[in-house]
């Protein structure tokens, strides 16, 4: 008899989505969670989610939520009244261009990408949030679908079998559950103790952020690409940083000090910069690792506990709710014994291409970061490229998840995005001409009546089957939804 039918390691952002998304699967996991509170120590630390993250978002209804959340994020940086006055902007496109950002759409290793002529119109730039409030947004999500999480529960261990799992605690207890899912970071104590791989590159840059204050700043305020590295300047109380390549092995556990920040400081600059005092410190690097699987046995790994890589460009939380959102449908299904389990084999065929793409990416961008005078003449080069809308294009649709397409069916519709759909309670859909074949499915799939092609979307939004045939569409619903 085991505790619990999927226990979640990890209640950041990945894991309560997870676990929010196994209950409306028909799962009641149960999560457990290191820290005390949601979004602790995250309160300022923003990020960007991507256009397919927010189309995920919009199919359960959260969409408009993190939009707002983003509105009121940008009033308060750009020092609007939070009650908006009447010469304030009145909704998030005013309040974009009022911020000279109506044309900006993101960028590429801080190269900006601008639409210059209307015809990336079509393309919104990444929500900001800060990264406290989206997770409690999803505390709050989780608790109402009735899911436990308890909090201050630390794992450090795994054991695992072809019958269960069952995780160790910090405290001394253990808990028992059918299915594991480690959801626990990029230092996982799920995929290390489980025994999955980690292969990948060290790393080629390291980063040092902190809110100083400085006897003197010799900066202007902002970005600074420099021989020494990257130097990104502001008086306390906003952050600072220093970013320099091929660093020398260092202590990553040790915290980072006022002496190593005004070291690195004047290595960058060439400056005799003095700091008094630091907040808030920090280090990054570009250490970009991916496990080969996604799954192992009875145990499951989302989120960054399966990958990492540099957070400049803002895709490890995007990542990892796509992750999510994947698996959360599909491990319900095989834990209810709807579905057999080679169905979670396709989780790690779905997403570890995508999760590669993204670390290709990263790397790319990291390389293109550098400061001397061949990287340079790269990056004039490329922005030069960049000028143009298709090119602007690729790159924006890439960070945003708009070229995802899972399988190679030869019909160009399956697998890619349904974005006219919401399906809030999180069943899959069939939409399409009256037909008696989806009824055995029922407790699974609705059924919209529309004129035109029939298609078959999955609970993640994605098309499982288009077209005419009604055998077609029986195996499509035995593959992706299980036995009758």
């Amino acid at each position: 008899m085991t505790d619990v039918t999927v226990l979640v390691v990890g209640g950041g952002p990945v894991g309560l989505f997870l676990a929010a998304e196994l209950r409306l699967a028909g799962v009641t996991p149960l999560v457990v969670e290191r820290t005390a509170a949601p979004g602790q120590g995250k309160g300022d630390d923003d990020r960007g989610l991507s256009a397919r993250t927010v189309q995920t978002l919009d199919l359960r209804g959260l969409g408009d939520l993190v939009r707002a959340m983003t509105e009121a994020a940008l009033r308060r940086l750009a020092g609007f009244s939070e009650r908006t006055a009447a010469e304030d902007p009145r909704d998030l496109a005013e309040l974009l261009a009022a911020l000279g950002m109506a044309d900006f759409k993101g960028d590429f290793a801080m190269l900006p990408l601008i639409d210059r002529d209307g015809r990336l119109a079509d393309l919104a730039p990444p929500l900001m949030v800060m990264q406290g409030e989206f997770e409690r947004l999803l505390a709050e999500r989780v608790a109402d679908l009735g899911v436990e999480v308890r909090r201050g529960v630390e794992v450090v261990d795994v054991e695992a079998s072809e019958f269960g799992v069952t995780a160790v605690l910090a405290d001394g207890g253990r808990t028992t559950a059918d299915w594991l899912v480690g959801c626990d970071g990029g230092r996982s104590v799920v995929r290390r103790r489980a025994g999955f791989d980690f292969p990948g590159t060290e790393p080629s840059m390291l980063a040092r952020g902190a809110v100083a204050t400085y006897a003197e700043l010799p900066f202007e305020p902002g970005i600074h690409r420099l021989p020494g590295g990257i130097l990104a300047a502001s008086p306390a109380p906003g952050p600072s940083m220093t970013i320099e390549f091929d660093p020398a092995p260092f202590d990553r556990e040790s915290p980072l000090t006022a002496d190593e920040f005004e070291t690195s400081l004047r290595r960058v600059s060439g400056r005799d910069i003095a700091v008094t005092e630091i907040a808030e410190p920090m280090r990054i690097t570009d250490n970009a690792r991916q496990t080969s699987t996604y799954r192992r046995g009875r145990v499951l790994l989302a989120g960054d506990a399966a990958h990492v890589h540099s957070p400049i460009g803002g895709q490890g939380l995007n990542l990892g709710i796509q992750d999510a959102a994947n698996l959360g449908w599909k491990l319900a299904l095989v834990a209810r014994g709807l579905a057999g389990a080679e169905l979670l084999d396709t989780y790690t065929a779905e997403r570890h291409p995508v999760g590669a793409q993204v670390l290709r990416d990263s790397r790319a961008e990291s390389a293109l970061l550098r400061t001397d005078p061949h990287t340079e003449a790269l990056r004039g080069v490329l922005g030069d490229v960049l000028q143009s809308a298709e090119a602007a294009r690729t790159l924006l649709e890439l960070n945003h998840g708009l070229r995802i397409r899972y399988g190679s069916a030869e019909n160009p519709l399956i697998g890619t995005f349904a974005t006219d759909v919401k399906l809030l309670d999180g069943r899959g859909r069939y939409l399409g001409p009256d037909t008696d074949v989806v009824a055995a499915w029922a407790d699974r799939v609705d059924a919209e009546q529309v004129s035109g092609e029939g298609r078959l979307v999955r609970p993640d939004g994605y098309i499982a089957w288009a077209g005419g045939d009604p055998d077609e569409l029986r195996t499509a619903l035995a593959r992706w939804f299980g036995s009758m």
